[in-house]
């Protein structure tokens, strides 16, 4: 539960950070708070330059379903898609949970596949505390693509 709580304190910090150590951010009509933005064309960019895959995948139960899934994305211009780390699945889930969306249309319910190191599917869920919710990551034994680049 400590290193739950650890993790979740260090992800914060890297959300929070993030603008002192990351390049400037992308021009663009970026509306209040907002952190994310549609670009359309199915995608949607985060204010520190990730771009967003905005329909989700099928489920898939094999990584290796969801290494050719990756494989063959092509969305707008762009070939380049990745699975995210868990600690960017977790950036994005924290946006909306500030309400920093923006337009973003995305549908962030369910379980997502990452790669850090390892692939592995999960889901992020938020849970109510006094004053506010914390996000807990629950490993699960299928999931859905949701592909970001670069």
């Amino acid at each position: 539960m400590k290193m739950v709580r650890l993790s979740v304190a260090i992800c914060l910090m890297f959300l929070f950070c993030q603008g002192c150590a990351s390049s400037p951010s992308p021009p663009g009509p970026w509306p209040g708070g907002a952190r994310l933005m549609d670009l359309g064309k199915g995608i949607c960019q985060q204010k520190n330059g990730l771009m967003w895959q905005v329909e989700r995948s099928a489920v898939f139960d094999s990584p290796q379903q969801v290494l050719e899934y990756v494989h063959h994305l092509k969305l707008g211009a762009y070939d380049d898609w990745r699975l995210p780390t868990k600690e960017e699945l977790y950036e994005l889930c924290f946006l909306f949970e500030l309400q920093q969306q923006g337009d973003c249309p995305l549908n962030l319910k369910g379980s997502y596949w990452s790669r850090n190191g390892n692939m592995e599917a999960g889901a992020w869920e938020a849970y109510p505390l006094c004053g506010g919710s914390e996000l807990r990551y629950f490993k699960r034994e299928s999931g859905r693509v949701r592909a970001v680049r670069p």
